[in-house]
């Protein structure tokens, strides 16, 4: 790439970190103005508007200024949301779930995870029964593996499953508290997480809190078992402030899901 097109590109906004919503609205957006332009009888402005547009998009990953900002409002009046790969996603441990540190030290003293000085692994046998959990619960309807989730928490929430706009969740509904979304893919790995601990752990609130942590630990996506990549993008509402370090995030492009938010 010359470096007056590297000066111009996005890295942020492009490659892995490109958000395909806000491709794809930008895209809508400029074959519209092209329309209009073509039907004014403007052909040459229009090819040109086509050229710098699709250049923009490719290099800087969208053409309508402040797009990151305007997209999820835009989207957030329509049912279901297509910017799922940017929204930080639910997890049991919402519905009540010991202390983050309470749970680490339960899972290490039930041998789980092995501390490897300051990171932490887990214990291989778990994660091959982590692994099985994740390929059988994928297979599931999304009313079954609800089902699963209804067995696995307590009476005092419901479990449903739904699905619109093409992404599906599992509904958490606690007696007493607001509802927690599970998207699919969430669900599987800390459903998964909870019936691996089954053998290792006897409290319940730890396995349904251990999937959070254990989601930091995935090597593959729980639903297509494709790669997954840690990605700085900030698009899609999720600013920066000026001077400070886009947040990691670990997700999995194929499917365009987050799977975990790092501190």
């Amino acid at each position: 790439m010359t470096p007056s097109l590297e000066r111009v590109r996005r890295p942020e906004f492009t490659g892995a970190n490109r958000c395909w919503p806000c491709t794809v609205l930008n895209g809508m957006l400029l074959w519209i103005g092209v329309t209009v332009l073509t039907i004014l009888g403007l052909p040459f402005v229009a090819v040109g508007l086509a050229v710098a547009g699709f250049g923009a998009i490719a290099l800087r990953g969208y053409l309508v200024p402040f797009t990151p900002r305007f997209a999820p409002q835009l989207v957030s009046v329509l049912p279901g949301d297509p910017f799922d790969y940017e929204r930080e996603p639910g997890s049991l441990s919402d519905t009540g779930s010991p202390d983050g540190e309470d749970v680490l030290a339960a899972l290490v003293d039930a041998g789980a995870v092995v501390p490897e000085g300051e990171e932490i692994a887990l214990e291989p046998s778990v994660r091959r029964a982590w692994r099985e959990e994740m390929a059988e619960l994928r297979t599931l309807e999304m009313d079954d593996l609800a089902a699963v989730a209804d067995e696995l928490t307590p009476d005092s929430i419901d479990a449903r499953g739904k699905t619109r706009w093409g992404n599906s969740y599992v509904v958490l509904d606690p007696e007493d508290a607001s509802i927690t979304l599970l998207p699919r893919a969430i669900a599987v790995a800390e459903l998964a997480a909870a019936r691996a601990l089954e053998p290792h752990v006897e409290d319940d609130r730890i396995r349904l809190a251990a999937g959070r942590p254990f989601r930091t630990l995935l090597e593959a996506c729980p639903l297509c078992e494709g790669d997954v990549i840690v990605s700085t993008s900030t698009c899609c509402g999720d600013v920066t402030p000026v001077g400070s370090t886009p947040t990691e995030k670990l997700v999995c492009p194929e499917c365009s899901v987050r799977l975990f938010t790092y501190d």
